[in-house]
């Protein structure tokens, strides 16, 4: 009797391990919802891997191949799809039905299986490049700014399968899922030529789509906006590139493209910049000139710099203040160079008592 009831608490532990085990909800450990973009998990990953990894939380060990998995899933759009059908379950026996390679998820929907997926998942889309505008100050002392852009997504319903629910995407009869079909063509006596093309039934898909989605008509994407937080560090060039991977447009089978921003700087009213070294045009009048002068400068972040000058100043002179030019970008602790180049106001009329005054003064 006693062996009967241990083994009856073995089974009963057993089934809730399974159980515990097929029931864990992806979007609650990356902390996402079931609507959530590409980009809000990839985000959502990046923040978590990096708070819970061995390096820096030896005890969350778990916690970190639990974000993984999840990631793992949710970042795949068969895997996905799948999952929010049929759950972590759905992964491992395809829907109940046998010989279910885990390894090869996108037999599922047929389309030629693991191998073929393969082929796909080194498909790439392309980048998309655009412009960002930034002003000087923000080059020089730092910015956090987000950017709203459009761009094609998989569809939010269907999740890129192009079929209104999971089971209206059908293996292709006509290549049993292989995506190809092959045409044996004689070419003489004896002689065969074996010919591999698409299939002309499913597009060389491998599967087909009984019931389009009504969201994206089957197209399977749709056009979406998102929002992007962009930090610009300080020191940055103009032209500088600004990577957010995978983050471009998303296409069913195809790993997305980059997004690239280049950052362009709106010009300045008073600074140039060359390099890490700023130029500054001060102009004076010809008083000052003469007998000397002390101006301040209100530099890009809004303190003052003294420009003190005791002796005479000649139109298009020259002088480098040291350290305050612009923060390198690799180092922003090192410094470039103010450089301030005068320009003498001339008056437009001298009197008579004033020419005599001048005659005076330089004889």
């Amino acid at each position: 009797m006693m062996k009967i009831k241990s083994l009856i608490i073995l089974v009963i532990v057993v089934c809730l391990s399974v159980f515990t085990y097929a029931g864990r909800d992806f979007y609650d450990i990356l902390g996402i919802t079931r609507d959530s973009s590409p980009a809000d998990i990839k985000r959502s990953y990046r923040k978590l891997s990096v708070k819970y990894h061995p390096d820096k939380n030896p005890d969350k060990k778990d916690m970190y191949i639990e974000i993984n998995s999840a990631y793992e899933t949710l970042s795949d759009p068969e895997k996905r799809r799948i999952y929010d059908q049929y759950g972590e379950e759905g992964l491992k026996q395809n829907h109940g039905g046998g010989g279910f390679d885990p390894f090869d998820i996108f037999s599922v929907f047929g389309g030629g299986g693991r191998h073929q997926q393969q082929a796909q998942q080194q498909q790439r889309g392309a980048d998309i490049e655009l412009e960002l505008e930034v002003t000087l100050k923000d080059l020089y002392i730092g910015k956090t700014t987000k950017v709203t852009h459009k761009k094609q997504v998989l569809c939010t319903k269907c999740r890129g399968s192009g079929a209104k629910k999971a089971s209206d995407v059908t293996t292709c009869g006509g290549c049993k899922g292989s995506g190809i079909k092959l045409k044996v063509q004689q070419l003489g006596p004896g002689f065969v030529q074996q010919i591999q093309s698409a299939c002309d039934e499913c597009g060389g898909k491998g599967k087909k789509v009984t019931s389009k989605c009504p969201h994206c008509h089957g197209k399977k994407v749709e056009i979406g906006e998102e929002t992007y937080t962009i930090e610009i560090e300080r020191g940055m060039n103009d032209q500088s590139i600004i990577k957010l991977e995978q983050l471009g447009e998303e296409s069913p089978d195809v790993t997305p493209g980059d997004i690239i921003f280049k950052i362009v700087t709106s010009p300045d009213s008073k600074f140039r910049r060359s390099g890490d070294n700023l130029y500054y045009d001060m102009s004076i009048t010809l008083l000052e000139a003469l007998v000397g002068f002390k101006k301040e400068i209100d530099h890009l972040d809004g303190h003052k710099v003294e420009i003190n000058r005791v002796d005479v100043t000649s139109p298009g002179l020259t002088i480098k203040v040291d350290g305050e030019g612009m923060p390198h970008h690799s180092f922003p602790s090192q410094t470039g160079d103010l450089y301030v180049i005068f320009n003498i106001i001339f008056p437009q009329k001298v009197s008579a008592e004033d020419k005599l005054s001048f005659e005076k003064l330089l004889k």
